[in-house]
């Protein structure tokens, strides 16, 4: 997958602690992916489940379910704008009011 962190999103995520990483995971109850992705979860580093794999990016670990890239057509760039991650590709905007939990 190609995922890209904006300047403006690496600041912002260069708070998250070296033991953790970032999660990225769909609300399965929703309907389309505008709104499937709502926020991103900062978890204690670990290793993948079978359904799960790493990408790893800017020195930042995303941990993500096997389909994710096929949600995003492999492109994704995360940004941070108005307080918010925004989530976009070459294409359209998915999301633009994502926040980032501690879990």
């Amino acid at each position: 997958m190609n995922l890209t962190v904006t300047e403006q999103a690496k600041e912002k995520l260069s708070e998250v602690p070296d033991e953790k990483m970032i999660q990225l995971s769909f609300d399965r109850g929703s309907c389309d992916i505008v709104n499937t992705l709502y926020e991103m979860k900062v978890i204690d580093a670990r290793g993948t489940e079978s359904y799960e794999k790493i990408i790893r990016t800017n020195q930042l670990d995303f941990i993500v379910d096997d389909d994710f890239e096929d949600s995003y057509d492999n492109e994704l760039t995360i940004d941070y704008n108005n307080n918010f991650f925004v989530f976009k590709n070459k294409n359209q905007t998915f999301n633009n009011r994502i926040g980032l939990r501690y879990v």
